[in-house]
């Protein structure tokens, strides 16, 4: 008589049979579903815009478009790789979303803050604390313009919102936007 040990392999072998089939079906409908993403996401690519995008250098001052960071760590990336001293332009508005990472990287790299739009108490107080000059502006165009006047030479200035828009603009319009703001100075 066969032992438990055997029907239960006889059992799997049964079911390896049907799986096998399934399996497969299954993974091509993931790989076509991956491809689509894939297609997509590669659509919407336009190379380098609004990601750390050069926009403007005048008086010594550079303007740096990053318009694509709408959360916390994307921000990190883009502060960690500035160069010069720092005057950041933010839309962060969730003191949650304000990592201890970010908190660190902003009192290494940040001259400034400039918070643009409607902002919470929580993060104003939480940046403060870094007892680095933080300022509020309500549209981009006052951001731009007093980011600027805040800037010694040789600065920096970064448009890196880290928060997704509040009126439902997009990452290339708000981008658009900022640029336009630069060409106004």
């Amino acid at each position: 008589m066969p032992t438990n040990k055997t029907n239960n392999f006889n059992i799997f072998e049964k079911e390896r049979e049907y799986a096998n089939p399934m399996v497969a079906t299954i993974t091509s409908h993931l790989v076509n579903i991956r491809k689509k993403n894939i297609a997509a996401s590669l659509s919407d690519f336009e190379g380098s815009a609004h990601k750390l995008q050069n926009v403007k250098t005048l008086n010594n001052v550079d303007f740096i478009d990053d318009a694509r960071s709408v959360n916390a760590n994307s921000v990190w990336f883009a502060l960690q790789s500035m160069s010069k001293p720092t005057v950041w332009i933010t839309n962060m508005s969730d003191v949650d979303k304000v990592t201890d990472d970010l908190m660190e990287i902003i009192q290494e790299k940040v001259k400034c803050i400039v918070i643009q739009g409607v902002y919470n108490t929580d993060v104003y107080e939480k940046f403060a604390s870094l007892e680095i000059p933080v300022m509020v502006e309500m549209n981009i165009e006052d951001a731009v313009r007093q980011a600027f006047y805040a800037c010694d030479n040789n600065y920096a200035v970064l448009y890196s919102p880290g928060a997704t828009s509040a009126s439902q603009d997009t990452y290339r319009e708000r981008g658009d936007k900022f640029q336009e703001a630069v060409g106004q100075l």
